[in-house]
């Protein structure tokens, strides 16, 4: 069975206001709400990803021009439902979807978060097929083991008045990792 993925942190600063820890702590949630959970039928559980954001939700990328050079995938934003239904045909394809928060630097004047993660993901192997025409499992060893990918991402990220639900997301993501990690599935 697959784990739900795994989430490194370092704690805010024990000087840091409450507003301060608050929104820090929303920032982690914000990452971890993305993660495989096996306990529910579609790999993510979509309270925790709502729970976290607010109801009219957008998520857009950069850079740019590596946008630009990607229009159908990374053009238009992504809304709630949107995102929802994203990670929800990504989670099953995912054998390893494992986040370490480098960095978070928090501005409480204007409710935003940058967060610096290392994103370390690997496709489900290819299961191979036995001469009785039989698929072995991935426990058994027959399996093709796909390569663990790092993404550096950055995150810039715009919350509520509350430090609580994020409105707006950026993700600012290692494109030349991204398509070395599509290559996998190949």
């Amino acid at each position: 069975m697959m784990a739900k993925c795994t989430i490194t942190a370092t704690p805010p600063p024990a000087s840091a206001s409450t507003l301060y820890k608050t929104i820090h702590h929303t920032c982690i949630e914000f990452l971890s709400s993305m993660s495989q959970d096996p306990s529910s039928p579609t790999l993510i559980n979509t309270d925790d990803v709502r729970a976290v954001r607010t109801s009219d939700f957008e998520q857009t990328w950069g850079h740019r021009f590596s946008v630009s050079l990607h229009p159908q995938e990374y053009g238009t934003p992504l809304t709630m439902n949107g995102l929802v239904e994203h990670l929800e045909a990504a989670a099953p394809l995912l054998k390893r979807w494992d986040v370490e928060i480098e960095d978070v630097v928090v501005d409480e004047v204007r409710r935003k978060a940058v967060v610096r993660s290392t994103y370390k993901m690997q496709a489900k192997g290819a299961s191979l097929t036995t001469e009785e025409g039989e698929n072995k499992k991935e426990n058994e060893g027959e399996v093709e083991v796909k390569e663990v990918v790092e993404n550096d991402m950055v995150w810039m990220l715009q919350l509520d008045e509350a430090g609580e639900r994020v409105e707006k997301a950026v993700e600012f993501k290692d494109y030349l990792a991204d398509e070395k990690f599509k290559k996998t599935f190949d």
